[in-house]
């Protein structure tokens, strides 16, 4: 009998995590070795197992891949490394300058709606602006309740009522939140949720061209009753943060799209002084 139909499958996490990130960026090893500053030689070694690579060579891949916090932390941990990255709560004492950044910035966006978003989207904070436009849209009762940027928009019992042209917007935001989804296949929580919109009712399908990048700018107009609204978001991110909760924050800040909007706005504003 032969043995070695019995012999186990030898299991290298930081191989097959390389692979997949490296193939997901159409990168060569070649490619990969060059961008690390490593020889092709040791990462077909750290690749295949016959090798193990550092925490100051993993740290350089990962750099090579452009691989966000979280994925440098999992990459880490498979080479049987600490994690270098922290995940700490906005209300930790080592990112109060970053909150009091971020409380900064929706402020000073008033009239205008603004909301920030964990990797999740789900609605962290929100500026008063926004808070007043979501409640005269859905109801005081709603706004009680957690919410989902992702999920405001495409659940048939929340905004969607509201949206004109409702198909094209869905599949923007189908598209966004596809493209977030695919860059962070590891991300279990992130996977989960991606799932549960594509369960909501008459969802578009989501478009699978992984080349495509979803534009910085999305254009939505709201309507309920004689109210139009229309609004231009833009997403934000914080720059090089070195922690994995700042890193997956998401400032989405909303601007009129004409000067009645704006003056709508304006006049919400001013009932609620």
């Amino acid at each position: 009998m032969d043995s070695r139909q019995h012999a186990p499958l030898r299991i290298n996490p930081v191989g097959d995590l390389l692979r997949g990130w490296r193939n997901r960026r159409a990168m060569s090893q070649a490619d990969l070795a060059f961008e690390a500053g490593i020889s092709i030689k040791h990462l077909s070694y750290v690749e295949t197992g016959k090798a193990a690579g550092s925490r100051d060579i993993l740290l350089q891949l990962a750099s090579a891949l452009a691989l966000s916090l979280r994925d440098r932390n999992a990459l880490l941990e498979a080479g049987g490394f600490a994690r270098q990255y922290g995940e700490r709560d906005l209300s930790a004492p080592e990112v109060a300058d970053a909150k009091r950044a971020i409380d900064l910035l929706l402020c000073r966006h008033e009239p205008f709606p603004a909301i920030v978003t964990d990797r999740r989207w789900n609605v962290m904070q929100a500026n008063r602006a926004a808070a007043r436009l979501m409640t005269m849209l859905l109801g005081e009762a709603r706004m009680a309740r957690p919410l989902n940027h992702m999920r405001m928009f495409l659940a048939p019992d929340e905004l969607r009522p509201f949206v004109v042209d409702w198909p094209e917007v869905a599949a923007a935001l189908l598209a966004r939140a596809r493209h977030e989804a695919m860059a962070a296949p590891l991300d279990l929580a992130l996977q989960s949720t991606w799932r549960d919109l594509l369960k909501l009712s008459d969802i578009p399908t989501p478009q699978l061209n992984e080349t495509d990048v979803p534009g910085p700018l999305c254009e939505i107009r709201l309507r309920k009753g004689e109210i139009s609204i229309g609004l231009i978001g833009a997403v934000l991110t914080l720059g090089t943060p070195q922690d994995v909760t700042l890193q997956e924050l998401r400032m989405e800040m909303f601007m009129p799209a004409d000067t009645a909007s704006e003056a709508v706005l304006t006049a919400l504003a001013a009932q609620d002084a």
